[in-house]
């Protein structure tokens, strides 16, 4: 570049060198418009190298440009190179490493059992996770007005799953109650082994909970209840047994989108059993308690519930699931006991609504007529959480949104009750209340629940018992035969309760 314009240079001085030796004899004799178009062409050329000399400018930028990146490229490449160095040396050392293992192992293999073979063979007969304990506790304090009663009480319900390996499961739960004074009380509601044949079909065999309705397998553990007593149709007044000894087939298949679910339970069991300490049988007797797991040579119980969810999970319209039951088994020897019952569960966001309808005929020996009974429940809670800001400070914000206020209404109908099983004594999941013992018994609960952690709440309960009058009472006062006379207005009553229930 610097050549070509040291040429332009020199032309221009050349031409001009001509110019001013000229003969001046010429100048002279040259006429003023010779003169004009020697200066227009000096002008000329003066323009024509300024514009080579922008242009030769113009192109050195460009020549610097190209030759900057052709070095970044250079850098690159070298990088490159220096990158593919290590990675080669990596993946020849990772090479040597996989050799050396593969080595190792095939001595292993070929030295035969060790003693850490033996034992890693043991531990995997004995059980991936040969023991988990769960469960729950729960402290309470209970106060009903009628009886004038108020007092503690405490239950400790530990769980044991015992894990064989990946398709046999145990399972026990041992549950300690302290309901009045100083005397405990011990019971084993849950025993099973589990047995998972697929991903889809389970068999169960052993105590379990009865998986009628949605309450006695979902609903009654101590923090997943969100009230502290159980509606009335599984609690004093029950119209099935709360569990049973038997084996179970459980299955579901998702017949449509993802949510969109149905599952299924049959099972044969020992079948009911109605207070063995009663001198005779007679109509409102309650089911045997706690459990119905006395020695049957009376027949058996058959059972089946089916359930379908009928929204897939990406609808957001919540979760909803309907459920129908049906219980079918023979007390005291030939006499059949029928029973049936509908239920749903509504989920969405911070709302949770359930409830259910339920049914039992049970034959009585004659002359008797049959004892039939009713019960429902509805149920409706709804979070706080999603609540705005209410401007009075982060603790109490908080505070607010951790709570779940709550409303029951629950009720049972049948012909008579034994006054003999009223029981005054306050426990966990029963307030004691003599008002619920009628046979047309009614109550409104009242629920505000604070959880502390998602597992770990604080509940509090006001129970309105609201019974109807109607039936018949039995009393038997120690006779073989019971006396009876009608049920006339009951008085109304209120219970409060309180209860920490945490599960672990």
């Amino acid at each position: 570049m610097r050549r070509i314009t040291t040429i332009i240079h020199r032309t221009s001085l050349a031409v001009l060198c001509c110019a001013l030796t000229c003969p001046l004899s010429a100048i002279a004799a040259d006429t003023p418009s010779d003169l004009g178009a020697i200066t227009t062409e000096l002008k000329r050329l003066k323009a024509d190298e300024a514009s080579e000399r922008y242009r030769i400018e113009k192109d050195e930028k460009v020549i610097e440009e190209l030759q900057h990146q052709l070095e970044q490229l250079d850098a690159k490449n070298h990088a490159l190179a220096t990158t593919s160095a290590q990675l080669a040396a990596t993946n020849q050392e990772l090479k040597q490493q996989t050799d050396q293992k593969l080595q190792s192992l095939q001595s292993r293999i070929d030295s035969g059992y060790s003693a850490t073979s033996f034992d890693t063979s043991m531990a995997r007969y004995l059980g991936q996770h040969q023991f988990t304990f769960a469960g729950a506790a729960a402290g309470d304090f209970i106060y009903d007005r009628q009886n004038a009663q108020n007092t503690f009480s405490l239950v400790f319900e530990p769980l044991v799953l015992y894990k064989l390996n990946d398709w046999i499961l145990f399972e026990a739960e041992i549950e300690a109650g302290l309901p009045e004074g100083s005397s405990a009380e011990f019971e084993l509601p849950v025993a099973t082994a589990q047995i998972f044949l697929n991903d889809y079909l389970e068999v169960n065999a052993g105590i379990f909970d009865q998986p009628f309705g949605d309450w006695y397998e979902d609903q009654s553990a101590l923090w997943a209840n969100r009230f502290i007593t159980a509606p009335l149709p599984y609690g004093a007044e029950a119209l099935v047994p709360p569990a049973d000894i038997g084996i179970q087939l459980r299955g579901s298949v998702q017949w449509g989108d993802l949510g969109q679910d149905a599952d299924y339970t049959v099972w044969a069991a020992n079948g009911p059993t109605y207070d063995t300490s009663l001198p005779q049988p007679v109509v409102g007797a309650t089911l045997e308690s706690p459990t119905n797991l006395g020695t049957q040579s009376n027949g058996r119980a058959y059972g089946a519930r089916f359930r379908v969810y009928p929204f897939p999970i990406d609808s957001k319209l919540g979760r909803l699931e309907f459920g129908g039951s049906t219980y079918d088994g023979k007390w005291l020897n030939s006499n059949w006991l029928y029973a049936w019952g509908i239920d749903f569960a509504y989920l969405r966001d911070n709302l949770q609504a359930r409830g259910e309808f339920l049914s039992a005929y049970r034959q009585m020996p004659a002359p008797s007529a049959p004892d039939n009974r009713q019960g429902w429940y509805v149920q409706v809670g709804y979070f706080l959480q999603g609540l705005p800001s209410l401007h009075l400070g982060s603790a109490v914000d908080d505070a607010v949104r951790r709570l779940e206020p709550l409303v029951r209404y629950s009720g049972v109908n049948q012909r008579a009750i034994v006054t003999d099983e009223i029981a005054n004594s306050p426990e966990i999941g029963f307030n004691g209340s003599s008002s619920i013992f009628t046979p047309h018994a009614r109550e409104v609960a009242l629920g505000l629940d604070y959880w502390i952690e998602p597992s770990i709440v604080w509940q509090t309960e006001f129970d309105l018992e609201l019974p109807r009058a109607g039936g018949t009472a039995y009393t038997f006062d120690g006779a073989s035969t019971p006396t009876s006379h009608p049920i006339g207005a009951t008085a109304n009553d209120r219970a409060v309760l309180a209860q920490l229930a945490i599960g672990f």
